[in-house]
């Protein structure tokens, strides 16, 4: 099979054929259709990572996953070799054309929802989740939504409306329309507006992270929750400010992948693809893919 690999931190990535691999006791061989770009991916390539999740050289990347079961391992009873499925590896290897993927880890896809949308919701659905459950956020409170325009952020914006919350969401202005029709009340520029600047909130999902963490903890009413997405929170100045700090550690199961598929299918959800483009351009899959549309970029393993 064809696969994307690196052969040391901060190498380029490259395709190489490979061994199908074998599914072993609880785990799902999927051949794969569609993957997404996830931030965590080049991340842990550049070894930033290495403390918590060390790489096996030669490593392929990818987590989330969108195809067919081709195979199963012993003790799998939810799954049989055809099914479609979608979910998320966290051992990683969804650069490839076939996938090991924890049963627990995977549910079957309704027919409502077609594979590129799978694949654009199997890790973001349930971190948008969990981040709003950290949160805390109530009916008629505020929320802050920092990086709204991504795949959790897009998913983020529609679950806290549909919990009857105050979404209050930056983006760059070429994407406010698209997110007020998500149910986004005020989308604001950061090019144009300081994050120091901002009116206070009950919570803030921050999805940037890097120097808006800090700033973003002073916008939070005290004994409300400041979440991140991308780094541990900073406990010191969460406590002299009087809220909470919590860092998503998201945790996909099948259970959670129903869930949110299920809101999808009743229209409560609309998953975002800001573009699909292919796996197989080595050289430029991790460069930064700037687009008009709001939402995850798909990368197509089939065409």
């Amino acid at each position: 099979m064809k696969a994307l690999r690196i052969n040391d931190y901060g190498a380029p990535l490259h395709v190489d054929e490979v061994p199908v691999p074998t599914a072993g006791p609880g785990q799902v061989l999927v051949e794969n259709n569609f993957t997404s770009m996830n931030g965590v991916d080049p991340g842990r390539g550049l070894g930033f990572l290495r403390q918590v999740f060390p790489l096996q050289f030669p490593w392929i990347p990818g987590g989330d996953v969108a195809g067919r079961v081709a195979a199963v391992g012993e003790g799998v009873t939810a799954f049989k070799v055809g099914d479609e499925v979608f979910g998320y590896t966290r051992e990683a290897g969804a650069y490839a054309e076939f996938v090991l993927v924890n049963a627990t880890s995977l549910a079957h896809r309704p027919a409502a929802i077609s594979a590129e949308e799978a694949a654009a919701i199997a890790l973001v659905g349930q971190t948008a989740t969990q981040m709003l459950e950290l949160s805390k956020i109530k009916a008629g409170q505020r929320v802050l939504i920092l990086g709204a325009s991504g795949g959790v952020g897009s998913l983020a914006v529609q679950l806290a409306r549909n919990a009857g919350v105050n979404v209050i969401a930056t983006a760059r202005q070429s994407k406010a329309a698209a997110l007020q029709e998500l149910g986004a009340d005020r989308v604001i520029d950061l090019t144009q507006e300081r994050v120091e600047d901002l009116q206070q909130v009950d919570a803030v999902l921050n999805l940037i992270g890097g120097n808006t963490v800090v700033p973003s903890y002073a916008l939070v009413r005290k004994g409300g929750v400041a979440v991140t997405a991308n780094r541990p929170p900073i406990a010191e100045e969460a406590a002299r400010l009087g809220i909470e700090a919590a860092f998503v550690e998201t945790n996909v199961t099948t259970e959670g992948l129903n869930t949110f598929a299920r809101l999808i299918t009743e229209g409560k959800i609309k998953p975002q693809i800001a573009a699909i483009k292919t796996l197989w351009s080595p050289a430029s899959l991790w460069e930064r893919h700037e687009t008009e549309k709001i939402g995850k970029v798909i990368f197509s393993i089939r065409s």
